[in-house]
């Protein structure tokens, strides 16, 4: 009972010094088609403090949101993103796959995702390809209502997050990796690598998959030289209690629902 009087008290000591700290993956994927306007608009239905979403740079220079590079897993069409224009992208269905009550869901642009984001909330874009990526997508967050607070950049690639933290520093800028164990407990990458990579990219913090890796002990290793620390993805609603105890800045989730009344209940 005290330990869970404690992890209450410290979700709520947390949750008031950030802005986010639930986070609807793809937008609350577990209900609706990923990365679709219909995901986004119930993960704030559902009170999600934010939404992930994946862009990509289509042939004719517009950002979708959309997480593989080929569209086969949505339309049965294996057609690259970045070989087709933002129209050719719009004649496919992107939500039959998932159900009939999704059919006729439409691709969405980053524009139009960033339409929905409520004021108080905010929104972090996972770029999936390159740095190729940023003048159009800095052109159209600045076009945007959002405040600059309200939005951060996450990559797998350093040199996305490189670029954008070079060109546009105002905005916070995650480095996504996955940290693993090998078969002597040996961590890959290992810290000291880690730490490099944020170091010379600029970035704000370090998200990674939660797994054994995410312990108290390696979470505050780099919250004590100022980055923050995110997870992803947790639908669990025990393992997402204990990774509020380790100390983690948020939790991506399918279930922004779930999670939420684990955390708050």
């Amino acid at each position: 009972m005290k330990y869970g009087i404690f992890l209450l008290l410290l979700f709520a000591a947390n949750a008031s010094a950030r802005e986010s700290f639930v986070i609807a993956h793809r937008g609350a994927s577990a209900y609706a088609p990923e990365n679709t306007l219909p995901a986004f608009e119930l993960a704030w239905e559902l009170d999600a403090d934010a939404i992930e979403g994946d862009f990509h740079l289509t042939a004719d220079g517009e950002i979708v949101c959309v997480h593989d590079f080929s569209i086969q897993k949505y339309t049965g069409v294996d057609k690259r993103v970045e070989d087709l224009t933002l129209e050719e992208l719009r004649a496919y269905d992107f939500g039959r796959w998932v159900g009939e009550q999704w059919v006729g869901t439409a691709i969405p642009t980053l524009r139009e995702v960033l339409g929905t984001v409520p004021e108080g909330k905010t929104m972090f874009v996972e770029i999936k390809c390159g740095p190729e990526i940023v003048p159009e997508l800095l052109k159209q967050v600045e076009a945007s209502e959002l405040k600059d607070e309200q939005l951060t950049f996450i990559s797998f690639n350093e040199k996305v997050v490189r670029r954008l933290k070079r060109e546009a520093p105002r905005y916070r800028a995650n480095w996504l990796v996955s940290v693993k164990q090998d078969e002597k407990g040996r961590l890959r990458p290992h810290t000291g690598k880690l730490m490099r990579v944020l170091r010379k990219s600029k970035a704000d913090g370090i998200s990674t998959r939660a797994n054994e890796v995410v312990d108290s002990s390696f979470v505050a290793r780099f919250k004590e030289k100022g980055w923050g620390y995110h997870v992803w993805t947790v639908d669990d609603p025990e393992f997402a209690l204990a990774l509020v105890g380790r100390g983690v800045d948020s939790i991506t989730t399918n279930r922004p629902d779930t999670i939420l009344d684990a955390l708050t209940r």
